[in-house]
């Protein structure tokens, strides 16, 4: 971040006791340089700048030097030629001067009614400052665009201060700035707490404690100590069976090849037998709980089968089966992605037929028409089930705009058939409409009678 300075014309300009002693370029009143003033002269050419012409004119109608009338502004000119002279001496640059314009408090600008000259002692940076000359009125452009200028540098918990120039080259080696560790990947540790890091860092390769020669990452070591390091010592093999020699993991595989260890591998392997016994009858156990298990899972579903059958008294021989179907959630349901192709009732269970009403939200060919189909799930061919069948799409806000589709006979001779219906345009099925209830509910009476069945005589 740039560090702006306060300077006065007197820190920068080369030669101000010349120019101050010629009093061409100073107010004669407040005897300061005209740098950023307006100077004004009366007819008489007796020139101050304007904050000291407006103090003036404020008690006295009269120039400060001459005491000629001056009445208002108006009797005075602008001194062009003398501000556009001092605007092209030649001064140095702020930035010129050593670092303790910044930091030293005897270096920044003077308090009010001090003295400039007791006050300010600017020393020049003759390695590192700016060496341009510059004319006084190119110094805030160049004071913008200087290289020299002081700044802080950006890292969070530096404060160093340093030239533009070579805020780069600071950053670069900035032990505040954020580093990646190579190994963790962090991207949020300080360059000068990495090797600090690297010492806790789980990921980062280590000598194993051992002396194996094999780098490991710190979270691994424990995990490689116990499992995979030939150093490590370990018992035999058949520890458990009677041998009780301990080495390291690199000389196992020679104590095996030494010593003769049929007798713990016969008692290895009358454990092993057991174990596979055991794990044999376990397995025989499961299996048969998983048999009973099937077993209730189809009782169970039996069990829903029957409770989904919609509960009706049924006059078989005159009017038939009737009863309703309401569809929850109608809208999202015709929409879902799972159901868009059709929604089926519980099954209809009438005189040991399995009956099923299916609604089709977009068609089945067509696919702008809501239709209703009727199957029968359980006939066996060659035998044929005559029916007769009515759906009624019910209209809960006009009873009279109910559509009913009905069909006098039909012949079902296989679970393939369908009995089928195209009542109305999908998208008319809405709340608006009155085919949808205010919850979402869809409506339909259904009515399904059997024509040719035979009935077996009741016998005592």
């Amino acid at each position: 971040m740039s560090i702006d300075i306060k300077f006065t014309i007197n820190d920068i300009l080369f030669n101000q006791e010349s120019l101050q002693k010629k009093n061409k370029y100073t107010c004669p009143i407040c005897f300061e340089f005209i740098y950023k003033k307006q100077i004004y002269q009366c007819k008489s050419g007796h020139h101050a700048c304007k904050e000291c012409w407006e103090k003036s004119l404020e008690t006295k109608k009269e120039c400060m030097t001459c005491k000629s009338v001056v009445n208002s502004y108006n009797d005075l000119s602008r001194c062009l030629m003398v501000e556009r002279a001092f605007d092209k001496k030649e001064c140095c640059c702020i930035y010129s001067f050593t670092e303790q314009i910044v930091q030293g408090g005897t270096n920044c600008s003077p308090p009010d009614g001090a003295s400039d000259q007791n006050q300010r002692k600017l020393i020049k940076d003759e390695e590192n400052g700016c060496k341009e000359k510059i004319e006084v009125d190119q110094i805030d452009s160049h004071l913008i665009n200087c290289q020299y200028k002081f700044v802080t540098c950006s890292f969070k918990g530096c404060e160093k201060i340093l030239r533009m120039n070579s805020l780069e080259s600071h950053q670069n080696e900035c032990g505040f700035k954020l580093v990646i560790c190579d190994f963790c990947k962090r991207d949020d540790i300080k360059k000068k707490e990495l090797e600090t890091h690297y010492k806790t860092c789980p990921m980062v390769p280590i000598d194993c404690s051992q002396g194996c020669s094999v780098k490991i990452e710190r979270k691994s070591i424990i995990d490689h100590i116990e499992n995979d390091c030939c150093n490590t010592q370990i018992p035999c093999k058949y520890f458990e069976q009677g041998c009780k020699v301990e080495m390291k993991r690199s000389e196992l595989q020679n104590h095996l090849e030494r010593v003769n260890h049929q007798t713990y591998m016969g008692i290895l392997i009358d454990k092993l037998t057991n174990q596979v016994g055991h794990s044999k009858k376990t397995h025989d156990e499961l299996l048969k709980k998983i048999e009973d298990l099937s077993l209730l899972i189809i009782k169970f579903s039996d069990a829903c089968l029957k409770k989904q059958v919609l509960p009706k008294a049924l006059d078989i021989c005159s009017n038939g089966y009737r009863n309703k179907w309401i569809i929850s959630n109608y809208s999202s349901l015709a929409k879902s992605k799972l159901n868009c192709k059709s929604l089926s009732s519980p099954i209809l269970l009438i005189l040991s037929h399995h009956f099923q009403v299916c609604v089709y939200p977009k068609g089945d060919e067509n696919k702008e028409y809501i239709s209703l189909y009727l199957r029968v799930n359980n006939i066996e061919e060659p035998n044929s089930l005559k029916v007769e069948y009515s759906f009624t799409l019910v209209n809960v806000l006009d009873k009279s705009k109910s559509i009913t589709k009905r069909v006098d006979k039909i012949v079902f001779i296989s679970p393939k058939e369908w009995g089928w219906g195209k009542f109305l345009l999908s998208d008319l099925i809405n709340k608006e409409n009155g085919w949808l209830s205010n919850d979402d509910k869809l409506t339909i009476e259904i009515y399904i009678k059997i024509l040719n069945e035979e009935y077996e005589p009741l016998e005592s």
